[in-house]
């Protein structure tokens, strides 16, 4: 149970570095800092439960909604900063949640429980692509970071609409549509 808890806190942590990424994004040292704790943090929540035996239930759930919190904070942070040059690609957000809600919903009906996502691999990319797309924008164009990361969002979110569908149960671990854990 101890490991558990640890890793737990972890993942709440990264709720905590999230949000106070937000106030601190013109604050440059104290911003990458808190960004590259909240990414570390990513890492080590499920490293940990994992080499010690101690997933849970909890302990995914809180993961993924830690994730929506770095989501939404990066998500904050490059609007405040860089909302002209990503107002074209909002159609491209868009989308992604659209389907993203869609899964909520065929979850909600299908499992009688709410989803904030699974641990697919397809998932891990797009969150790899989320958290280093803001540093990718200091060097590349918008649309030559943006529209390789949507198109990683839409093929993750459609095959957990896939998983979702052929599934006789939500399994909040499951690597791969073509995987059975």
């Amino acid at each position: 149970m101890k490991f558990q808890s640890l890793a737990n806190l972890i993942s709440m942590s990264r709720i905590v570095l999230s949000l106070l990424m937000i106030p601190m994004r013109d604050r440059t040292v104290v911003f990458v800092a808190l960004y590259l704790a909240s990414g570390l943090s990513d890492l080590l929540d499920g490293m940990i439960a994992r080499r010690t035996k101690s997933q849970s239930l909890l302990g995914a759930r809180l993961d993924s909604v830690a994730d929506l919190f770095l989501f939404g904070a990066i998500f904050a942070v490059l609007i405040l900063k860089m909302w002209a040059e990503l107002k074209p690609f909002l159609p491209c957000l868009l989308i992604v949640l659209f389907i993203r809600l869609v899964n909520m919903v065929i979850a909600l009906r299908k499992f009688h429980q709410v989803v904030f996502g699974l641990h697919t691999w397809g998932n891990k990319l797009t969150g790899l692509a989320v958290y280093v797309s803001p540093l990718l924008l200091l060097v590349f164009k918008p649309a030559h970071v943006i529209l390789p990361a949507f198109g990683i969002s839409v093929l993750a979110a459609l095959e957990e609409t896939a998983i979702h569908l052929i599934s006789p149960r939500v399994d909040l671990n499951r690597k791969s549509l073509f995987l059975k854990d």
